[in-house]
């Protein structure tokens, strides 16, 4: 098998292609059409993406907890039934979107009534489409999902930049994002058809309540999230125009490289953490976690620190002197992605979805109302505070909570010494770099690559005097030691009418450790 980290190195480095290709899109977008275009092309991503996080309900990445646990006729049934699962709420959602579009912004209004037809083709394309980015990862087949996703991205992007540039309109536009969808949902019909193989019907409705009960807990969760995520994006859209919503739309953007790492770490980790808590390894499942933490965040911080020290720059940059005043958003948005390691993994394994849930229903209201408030009173960064404040009282609350599951102090739930240490080193090095730069004024497309790569490399290089990268490299080593175990198949069934099933939110993590 191989190593966690050469898995994680081709998925991730798969990700970064696709990520720097969907940074280039609209870096191109914005030069070949109009502003007031660009900002209805983000409010058409705005659209499709809150259909695919508000209705997906965590179903297709459940499969990366059970696949493990399933042998060849289980995979085809939970297959089949996350993907009937999800054209059901696709057809329902896109049914709600055209009925109630009156209630939607003007701008968006506008875009259903021109582009009604192409809306409803990419939803139903691309939320498809998302079994694509963890079936793979969840059969074991890594290598085939990152080429996968490397082949997509630079397929789609030359679709768009070829109609954008040609035509300089968005219908055209339109047309070759959902041409792309397609084609992306035909590639995965033939990794189905080869790999892993698919049954719709009959549904067993006893393995599709167990799925179900697994998913949903995450799922609503996940919505929550979403929707206090996508709550300061709407009101963005609802009070500014769709030119301001595309300078707030820029900063996200640059946010993107971060996400798709951490989100590479949790689908990697995910299934060898669930086959070591199906053999009760639990001690060897938590130093999983926290040396795969540390190892993302000794990439992710200094990264962090060099887009937060040059973020007018690097905007300026990429987008034109029009877009710049989306940089007290981006730095905003970067404090929020430094306050959280990555928990998800933990409260998947150990069933924690019910209390995933509540926190996140608990804090919607109050994330939205600081939103408005911040908006209110210091304009379009203020629309970001509120996710900044929201995500560090969840956060919070369920470290607390795996500590009370897991029976261990929170000191213990990451390996907060290492992390403070690579977060020091990182913000020193930016604000001394910055600070140099200061002094000796120059352009700013010099200070936009000059300056964050004299960061990285002020961080490297005291990796390196100090020793540090010795660390690193041995916690790389013992967790593909303890990644690379053996995946037992076929144990669902005696998993199921076992104890530890999620019945119950706490009944996987009934006994002590």
């Amino acid at each position: 098998m191989a190593s966690i980290s050469r898995q994680g190195i081709a998925l991730s480095a798969a990700r970064y292609i696709e990520q720097a290709i969907m940074l280039l899109t609209p870096v191109v977008l914005v030069r070949t059409i109009d502003p007031a275009a660009f900002g209805e092309y983000r409010l058409f991503w705005l659209l499709v993406n809150t259909v695919a996080l508000l209705f997906a309900f965590e179903l297709p990445r459940s499969l990366l907890f059970f696949f493990v646990r399933l042998d060849s006729e289980g995979r085809r049934l939970y297959v089949g039934q996350t993907a009937l699962f999800l054209l059901a709420t696709t057809m329902v959602a896109a049914l709600l979107v055209f009925v109630f579009g009156n209630a939607l912004p003007s701008a968006m209004r506008d875009l259903l009534r021109q582009h009604g037809f192409l809306i409803a083709v990419f939803l139903l394309a691309s939320n498809l489409g998302l079994l694509l980015d963890v079936l793979p990862n969840a059969a074991g087949q890594i290598r085939w999902q990152a080429q996968a996703i490397a082949a997509t991205s630079v397929l789609r992007a030359a679709l768009i930049i070829s109609a954008a540039v040609i035509f300089r309109r968005l219908e055209e536009v339109l047309v070759a994002t959902s041409l792309a969808a397609c084609i992306r949902l035909g590639l995965l019909g033939y990794f189905i058809a080869r790999y892993c193989g698919i049954r719709l019907f009959p549904l067993d409705k006893q393995q599709f309540r167990t799925q179900l009960r697994y998913a949903l807990p995450f799922g609503v969760a996940g919505l929550l999230w979403n929707m206090r995520k996508q709550a300061e994006q709407w009101i963005v859209a609802t009070v500014f125009s769709s030119g301001v919503f595309g300078i707030f739309s820029v900063a996200t953007t640059l946010l993107m490289p971060f996400e798709v790492l951490r989100g590479v770490l949790a689908n990697l980790l995910l299934p060898k953490m669930s086959h070591l808590h199906s053999v009760g390894r639990h001690e060897e499942l938590m130093l999983l976690n926290n040396q795969g933490n540390v190892i993302i965040s000794a990439i992710m911080f200094p990264a962090i620190a060099a887009l937060f020290a040059f973020s007018y720059e690097v905007i300026q940059l990429l987008f034109t002197n029009e877009y710049v005043s989306g940089s007290p958003v981006l730095r905003i948005y970067l404090v929020q992605t430094l306050i959280s390691a990555e928990i998800t993994t933990l409260l998947s394994v150990f069933g924690q979805g019910s209390a995933n849930m509540r926190y996140e229903a608990s804090i919607l209201p109050f994330a939205v109302i600081t939103s408005l408030v911040g908006v209110w009173y210091c304009g379009l960064p203020g629309a970001a505070v509120g996710s900044v404040l929201a995500t560090f009282v969840v956060y919070a609350l369920c470290l607390r909570r795996l500590s009370k599951v897991m029976s261990v102090p929170i000191a213990r739930v990451q390996d907060w010494k290492n992390l403070g240490k690579i977060l020091s080193v990182s913000a020193a090095c930016a604000i001394a770099v910055r600070l140099s730069v200061d002094v000796l004024n120059p352009s700013a497309p010099i200070a936009a690559t000059v300056g964050p790569a004299a960061v990285l490399a002020t961080y490297a290089a005291i990796l390196f005097v100090t020793g540090y990268y010795r660390t690193l490299a041995e916690m790389r080593r013992e967790g593909n030691a303890l990644a690379n175990t053996s995946r037992p198949v076929g144990e669902l069934a005696s998993w199921i009418s076992s104890d530890h099933a999620p019945t119950k939110p706490l009944s996987i993590v009934s006994r002590r450790w």
